[in-house]
């Protein structure tokens, strides 16, 4: 196990090593992940990270809610940090995901959580929304919102010119480096370049670098490194790097291969549409600096899927839950606290 206890900015053990796990779950693969049992009275929050991130992403997170009671299972999700890392694609599909979050569940014993995801994290919580509703009692989905499943298959470069006609930008063109067969190997040996980008100064950097077809091949390619944005620390970001490099990114690209192949598309069409519905409380919390995903690219399926969903936007990019701490702990206290629990 990787320590994560000198890292955090408050120097606490809020998220101490020997506070997390290893599970098999029942397709095989070892799930690392962080546990702490709620207080009496408290829900369970189960916290899903996305790319290129681990458990850690949500330390902060952590560091505010568990001290308050609140339980966390918090898992590096396949792929990442210390959790199994194959090295094929089958095994990203999302119903598969959904399945091994309710294994974890199952296997500390939990009957409902509360669950918040961000990035591809929001991908796996919208197929368990999908699939086992009933296993939890809310849903906060940060930056990307619900998706419900995909009725048709993808083809990337139609999809990315379909983005672009219809938000005035091309939004995923980094697809196409990440699924190319010497993407995860070029970020890998260059993986403080990665990093800069995948973090950037400012949101507006993904602009320019990131959306654009071609363009984080060339950052990358460039070897460009920038300073830290001002809401990360270097502790932050050594920790960040340090994982990354131990768990390296070609299974953790996976998640982009199963979506630009389509492989949720058999999965996805046997749910029936009525399971498209939301029936829980629903938190969404927008991006709005946000160039991969603004909030009105997610607003629409919130309010088809979702209409009682509570939606906040916060000024910030990708990276909410850094970007804006103090914003975000406040946001979903208030909201798990206006529930009827």
């Amino acid at each position: 196990m990787y320590s994560l206890r000198f890292i955090s900015p408050q120097n606490n053990d809020d998220m101490d090593a020997a506070l997390y796990k290893n599970t098999k779950v029942s397709r095989g693969f070892t799930y690392h992940y962080f546990y702490s049992p709620a207080a009496a009275g408290k829900p369970t929050l189960l916290l899903i990270h996305g790319f290129p991130s681990s458990s850690y992403d949500w330390h902060r997170q952590v560091e505010y809610f568990r001290p308050k009671g609140y339980g966390l299972l918090v898992p590096d999700v396949l792929g990442a940090g210390e959790t199994s890392r194959p090295e094929e694609t089958e095994p990203f599909r999302l119903n598969l995901l959904a399945r091994d979050i309710i294994d974890l569940l199952d296997d500390e014993g939990l009957s409902q959580v509360i669950g918040i995801a961000h990035d591809w994290g929001s991908g796996i919580l919208s197929r368990c929304a999908n699939l086992y509703q009933e296993r939890f009692l809310a849903f906060a989905w940060n930056a990307v919102g619900y998706t419900p499943p995909q009725k048709y298959k993808m083809e990337l470069d139609a999809f990315i010119e379909y983005i672009k006609a219809a938000t005035g930008s091309p939004r995923y063109g980094y697809w196409k480096f990440f699924t190319a067969e010497d993407g995860a190997a070029l970020c890998e040996q260059n993986i403080d370049s990665f990093l800069n980008l995948a973090y950037s100064e400012t949101p507006e950097v993904w602009a320019e670098w990131v959306t654009p077809v071609g363009k984080f091949r060339q950052w990358i390619e460039e070897k460009r490194v920038t300073g830290l944005p001002k809401w990360l620390t270097q502790e932050e970001y050594d920790t960040l790097r340090a994982i990354l490099v131990k768990s390296g990114l070609k299974s953790f690209m996976n998640f982009y291969h199963m979506a630009a192949n389509s492989l949720n598309h058999e999965d996805d069409a046997k749910i029936p549409e009525e399971a498209y519905v939301i029936r829980k409380p629903v938190l969404f919390v927008a991006t709005s600096r946000d160039p991969t995903g603004p909030p009105a690219m997610w607003k629409p399926n919130h309010t088809k899927y979702a209409p009682q969903a509570k939606v906040i936007e916060v000024e910030t990019g990708h990276w909410l839950m850094f970007e804006a701490t103090d914003r975000v702990n406040a946001e979903w206290e208030a909201w798990i606290e206006s529930l009827d629990l």
